[in-house]
């Protein structure tokens, strides 16, 4: 078989898995406004990246995961953290599922609301710059 046609006969290939590793960005850029996409990119993802073992997409298929994972993980923890920072605050599940007017307030934990703001807003940062910086990387045809 020539090199021509050895090019030929991989290139359709090559571009289907391209073709998913944009579908998979697209699909987390989505989950910005509706946060479910971001499911659907990381089965892709991993459907995908069998089929892009060996090309310069298996980057990007490995980066979608572990931007998935870091991010869907980092959301937990601030969300548990924030939860048990705001029960302890108000006095406990007691104090909050009675709503009494006596349950003391603690002013300290009105840091909470800033505090997991801010770490959402890096883990949101952190996100965007992996998935657009991945988008760009397979829009050029370069791995991440």
């Amino acid at each position: 078989m020539s090199d021509a046609q050895a090019s030929n006969a991989v290139a359709p290939e090559t571009d289907r898995v391209r073709f998913f590793a944009i579908a998979v960005y697209a699909l987390y850029l989505a989950a910005l406004l509706n946060g479910v996409t971001a499911i659907i990119g990381v089965v892709l993802a991993y459907i995908m990246r069998g089929d892009a073992r060996g090309t310069i997409y298996e980057s990007h298929f490995a980066n979608a995961i572990q931007v998935f994972w870091v991010a869907f993980l980092g959301l937990v923890a601030l969300s548990v953290i924030a939860l048990v920072l705001v029960i302890a605050g108000f006095g406990g599940v007691g104090a909050i599922m009675a709503q009494t007017q006596n349950a003391e307030f603690n002013a300290a934990y009105l840091l909470i609301v800033p505090v997991v703001g801010l770490a959402v807003l890096g883990l949101t940062i952190w996100y965007l710059y992996r998935t657009v910086t991945g988008l760009v990387h397979a829009l050029e045809n370069k791995p991440v």
